[in-house]
């Protein structure tokens, strides 16, 4: 927590992915489970052609994505931009988030890396259909089905940052839960 707090008052109290930075080893986090996925098979004799389509896709998106996605942390809010094609920027303010947690699954623990996953107290947000449709017949997310876990940036009331150093993943958490501390959500005069 003493590096954070020495950071935010030398970037007049302002935070970034400079500070905290995404691994590179996050881009290349799909292409080696799908290269080791491949390899595995051919051992026992099978051959999955849709993983060698799946390996380009993933070194040409991946980047692409990563690019294309900055957050940073002020006073008040925790502000992400993201988007390839369809620009997004969503700015929320600490007294909302109700989650803040770290993750690693194998393929992080091996490398030192860590998720951040910020939740906010809205509904799951996104196309009411689309939960519908998932929740009814156990669709799940590109992410998930090329083996990244969890998906870089904002989609319905999380928040995912992977591929963080661990030690930097903890202490983004625990600067957001002293945020949350200091700035209640207000209550309207309803």
């Amino acid at each position: 927590m003493e590096n954070l707090s020495q950071t935010m008052t030398a970037n007049s109290n302002i935070i970034t992915e400079k500070n905290y930075p995404i691994t590179k080893l996050w881009i290349f986090k799909a292409p080696i489970i799908i290269i080791l996925m491949n390899i595995v098979a051919l051992f026992f004799g099978y051959y999955f052609p849709y993983l060698v389509l799946a390996l380009p896709i993933m070194l040409i998106a991946n980047p692409l994505i990563r690019a294309n996605f900055h957050y940073s942390l002020d006073d008040k809010y925790f502000h992400v931009k993201q988007g390839v094609i369809s620009k997004k920027q969503r700015n929320l303010p600490y007294g909302v988030i109700q989650n803040v947690f770290v993750k690693q699954d194998l393929f992080d623990r091996i490398f030192g890396l860590a998720t951040l996953r910020i939740e906010n107290a809205s509904q799951a947000g996104g196309d009411s259909k689309v939960r519908w449709w998932n929740k009814s017949y156990g669709s799940k997310s590109n992410a998930n089905a090329y083996g990244q876990g969890e998906g870089l940036g904002s989609s319905g009331n999380k928040v995912n940052l992977p591929g963080l150093k661990k030690q930097n993943a903890e202490e983004l958490k625990n600067f957001i839960l002293q945020k949350v501390k200091e700035n209640p959500i207000e209550e309207s005069g309803l």
